[in-house]
């Protein structure tokens, strides 16, 4: 512990050193050089509209190009004459109800209200758009998009199949599979935790020496963590906790236990949360600027919501949401079931013993960050649950890793060929 304290606190700085130069170095881009390609931009998302519907394995799916306009927003409204003030700030632009028409009147310079902060977040996503919207607009950003998702997801996929097995493999692709991952390219937003996420995924496994000893663990989650709040949104942070977690488990038996992997996830809240809220710090000492308020605003919004309803009422609201979506009287529903009996009938038939169902029980625990997530940020997971509903690749992959590793496949092929 006195090792790690200094360690943490010395990575903590330097990430925060990095952030803070990135943001304010991709802010020296002149609005000029950003300008053709993002009215572009703009002519795609008035053809599309803000939630065009793309098709998945089991219907259509709504893809969230408001938000991906608020962040072409952003980047276009930041003023390269003063850096620190615009990667502090973050000014964006609504002059109108509908936020596609507002991108017309930004585009267009037609405005009819003042840009506004909104510096609660990082808005670490703009190192990455605000160069590219130097070369390419959104189409051909996507396009980028698809290629990099599917070269990291390819390079997971194999060493998962390397270093834990084929069968944990199947389970990821089939969890990608069951929140609708195919039309992760069409959105920036919907990215953000995926690339996190794999990247994670390939470092733990490609790095023998990262899981070498607990310490170098926390600290690597506690990056994760960090890393998570400079680049999203808000959308599916606990994927970038709970799948690691799960390879992780599943790599390094010496960490199927409670203590190691409730070290790991402090680890990653403590990143996350105190990179975000050193944001805060930063734009009032860089900038003069204090979010503090817009954040408590935000905090009450998203964990109770401003409406008369309690907190428990958006819970019952979460429950409908998933009482619909698991229906066995719907095509969603039975897929779903389907996928769940092709896993659980196996393990009920030929379990492994008591010792190997209890070293892999911690997947369970595992499973349900994404409930507890959605429990202690349920405003925001309800009203945004086309965004939100993405984290339940946490449950589907620790779940059905689960349910694949008490599998004994001696047994099942005796019990299956049996005379």
């Amino acid at each position: 512990m006195k090792r790690l304290l200094p360690s943490i606190a010395l990575l903590y700085i330097v990430l925060l050193a990095l952030f803070t130069t990135l943001v304010i170095v991709v802010h020296l881009i002149p609005r000029s050089a950003i300008e053709q390609q993002f009215k572009a931009s703009v002519e795609i998302f008035d053809r599309e509209g803000a939630y065009p519907a793309k098709t998945s394995l089991d219907g259509s799916v709504v893809v969230d190009n408001f938000t991906d306009c608020y962040m072409h927003n952003v980047a276009y409204c930041a003023d390269a004459s003063h850096p620190i003030d615009a990667a502090m700030r973050n000014y964006r632009y609504r002059g109108d109800v509908d936020m596609i028409v507002s991108m017309d009147q930004l585009a267009s310079g037609n405005l009819v209200a003042e840009p506004f902060e909104y510096g609660k977040y990082w808005h670490g996503y703009q190192v990455f758009l605000r160069p590219l919207l130097t070369v390419m607009d959104y189409g051909k950003i996507r396009l980028l998009n698809g290629i990099a998702l599917m070269i990291l997801l390819v390079i997971a996929l194999t060493l998962m199949a390397r270093k834990l097995s084929v069968g944990v493999a199947v389970c990821f692709i089939v969890s990608m599979a069951m929140v609708h991952s195919a039309v992760i390219p069409w959105s920036l937003q919907f990215s953000t935790c995926y690339y996190i996420t794999l990247v994670s995924i390939i470092a733990l496994l490609a790095f023998k020496s990262l899981s070498d000893n607990l310490n170098r663990l926390l600290l690597c989650f506690f990056a994760i963590g960090a890393v998570t709040s400079f680049l999203d949104f808000l959308t599916t942070p606990a994927m970038t906790l709970g799948v690691p977690l799960t390879v992780l488990v599943l790599k390094e038996e010496r960490l199927s236990n409670w203590r190691s992997v409730l070290a790991l996830c402090v680890a990653w809240f403590v990143g996350y949360s105190l990179m975000w809220a050193s944001k805060w710090g930063m734009a009032y000492l860089l900038a003069g600027y204090n979010p503090l308020d817009q954040v408590t605003d935000s905090i009450q919004l998203h964990s109770t919501g401003q409406e008369a309803e309690p907190m428990w009422a958006f819970w019952l609201k979460m429950l409908a949401l998933f009482k619909t979506r698991w229906s066995v009287f719907t095509a969603t529903g039975l897929i779903r079931w389907a996928v769940v009996a092709v896993f659980a009938i196996p393990a009920l038939m030929a379990r492994r013993s008591r010792r190997e169902q209890n070293r892999y029980s911690i997947l369970l625990l595992i499973a349900m960050l994404t409930p507890l997530w959605y429990f202690a940020v349920v405003h925001h997971s309800f009203t945004h649950f086309i965004i939100t509903s993405r984290a339940l690749l946490v449950c589907w992959f620790a779940s059905l890793c689960f349910l694949y590793k008490i599998i004994d496949f001696k047994k099942l092929k005796s019990h299956v060929f049996k005379k």
